[in-house]
């Protein structure tokens, strides 16, 4: 096997613009934000990177785990990942999702907030109201019922009152629907202010849009008449994804989504701050050259690479080409020199849970791969450098496409053609990941012989859709899936070896901050209470 070339490392720090390392280096600080000299057009490239970061990184671990594409690396970690694999939910468990989404929620708010802030800034604040629809969604999916209409308020009000979900998911429809009116007078965001877009108001525009229509679909199967009733009113007014363009570009759904929605405020390798937070937490190389504890603490799960390898009864035959991009084959043989087990060169995962595993070497499986994680210069060297600026990925061109096949699939006499936007997703990661239009035609056209894989041979096109979902947005967007996966069963997954519960939690643990500083209005709910459908759990579940 090639050697990855560990020497003659060359760090080559990218020069930004100084407000760029300004608002990188606000992640120090995110309080930052708040600061009452800034106005929103200062506020607003901070308040994105913040609430990326947690995205990349927690968000990222959390859904990679649930969803049984990552496992540990117990050759060298003792029970790496053991209260993930034995699902010990508790109010500790991933509480850095809902702590730091409030942080970075708040800082959104206080670009609303800024007096005459919609007349002097409606697009800055526009832009605040479509992502805190998006990450503020994700609460509400991950926790039901949340702080909300008096959260946000910072030493105004310490112990909001928590809003029921079915109400948030409204006030965030709302919230879009009132970025759309300030997105129509057309005011200008400049490129350094908005390391997301750029400025681009048609890209914010169609991701506000996207936002919207993720909320609407994610109630499709709700029974309760009050969510049905506000849901089919608001999906009259999204465009048709088909339209033509119309003159107000905040109307349009372009069918022809072609780019990922990526944040880039100049990540480079100038110092551990600087860099992109999704490979600065996961990838092979941390500043100093040294090996990332991180990095070698995962290795991908034989649930995943065993789908992708053609090596289940799900995909039998069926080899998809993008694993050599998400992941590397015998990847401490290659970093290392460690030995391989004669049978296990090339690509193996590790069954999640596994605790002692005598018959095999850590030489033996893979880790992550080359696109994001452990990336190459054109020597074939190790590259902190470029690994560091790689611009984030807000969301994916497939997971838009994804979404728009879904919505075609549960609201047929609002959007059509579900199977276009399938092959488009399918196609979008693969010429993500670096691979060519017929490769992803080929593993299309392979693919649609397998049930609950590909379009063709599946009754149920969601098991296909949330499959699809599941690979392209492993290591990128995750939880976005696992989201998807307590919504629809789909993918059918295993559980961890040795894991306490046979099922995986609908619902997190409201964090230990709730339960000291909210105690009078915080649910206290019990490990059970995450497992089983009840009144706590996510209300677009009944």
């Amino acid at each position: 096997m090639k050697k990855i070339i560990l020497s003659s490392l060359v760090i080559t720090s990218l020069i930004g613009l100084n407000s760029c390392n300004d608002y990188l280096d606000v992640n120090e600080n995110p309080n930052e934000a708040y600061n009452e000299q800034l106005s929103p057009k200062e506020r607003l490239a901070a308040a994105e990177t913040t609430l990326y970061s947690t995205q990349a990184v927690t968000l990222n671990r959390f859904g990679n785990l649930m969803m049984n594409a990552w496992a540990g690396n117990i050759y060298q970690y003792t029970a790496p990942f053991d209260d993930e694999m034995k699902m010990n939910v508790s109010s500790t468990f991933y509480s850095g999702i809902w702590d730091n989404y409030y942080i970075g929620i708040a800082n959104l708010q206080s670009i609303i907030n800024t007096k005459d802030a919609s007349v002097q800034y409606p697009s800055h604040v526009a832009a605040a109201k479509i992502l805190k629809a998006y990450y503020m969604q994700t609460i509400v999916d991950l926790y039901n019922d949340a702080p909300y209409s008096e959260a946000f308020q910072l030493q105004s009000n310490v112990s909001p009152k928590y809003d029921k979900g079915k109400d948030i998911y409204k006030a965030l429809i709302n919230e879009v629907d009132e970025a759309f009116v300030l997105l129509a007078k057309n005011a200008t965001i400049t490129a350094n202010q908005d390391p997301m877009f750029a400025g681009s108001l048609a890209k914010w525009g169609q991701f506000g849009n996207l936002v919207k229509l993720k909320l609407l679909v994610r109630l499709s199967k709700s029974t309760d008449p009050e969510v049905i009733a506000y849901r089919n009113a608001a999906l009259a007014t999204l465009p048709n994804a088909n339209a033509a363009v119309p003159t107000e570009v905040v109307k349009y759904i372009p069918a022809s989504l072609t780019e990922d929605f990526t944040i880039q405020p100049g990540y480079n390798s100038g110092n551990a701050t600087q860099q992109n937070p999704l490979y600065r937490n996961y990838g092979v190389l941390v500043i100093g050259n040294e090996i990332n504890a991180n990095y070698r603490l995962i290795f991908g799960s034989a649930n995943i690479v065993d789908n992708m390898m053609g090596r289940v009864s799900r995909t039998t035959g069926l080899v998809d080409s993008r694993i050599a991009r998400m992941f590397q084959a015998n990847v401490w043989s290659a970093l290392e020199d460690a030995d391989v087990t004669p049978g296990f060169e090339g690509y193996y995962g590790i069954p999640q849970g596994t605790n002692n595993n005598p018959s095999n070497t850590v030489g033996d499986y893979v880790g992550l791969g080359q696109k994001n994680f452990l990336v190459l210069n054109s020597a074939g060297q190790l590259s902190l450098s470029l690994g560091s600026s790689q611009a984030g990925i807000v969301m994916s061109n497939a997971e838009a496409q994804f979404l728009l096949a879904e919505a075609a699939v549960v609201f047929p006499s609002k959007f059509t053609g579900a199977q276009t936007f399938f092959n488009n997703g399918i196609s979008s990661s693969f010429l993500y990941y670096g691979l060519t239009a017929t490769q992803a035609t080929t593993y299309i056209n392979n693919s649609n012989l397998r049930a609950n894989v590909g379009w063709n041979a599946t009754t149920d096109k969601i098991a296909a859709i949330q499959y699809q979902r599941w690979i392209a947005l492993t290591n990128i967007n995750p939880t976005e899936t696992f989201i998807g996966y307590t919504k629809t069963g789909y993918p059918v997954t295993p559980m961890p070896l040795n894991a306490s519960t046979s099922t995986r939690p609908l619902r997190l643990i409201y964090p230990q901050s709730e339960y000291v500083a909210n105690s009078a209005n915080v649910p206290n709910l019990v490990k059970s209470d995450a497992f089983s459908l009840n009144q706590y759990s996510p209300f677009w579940l009944k």
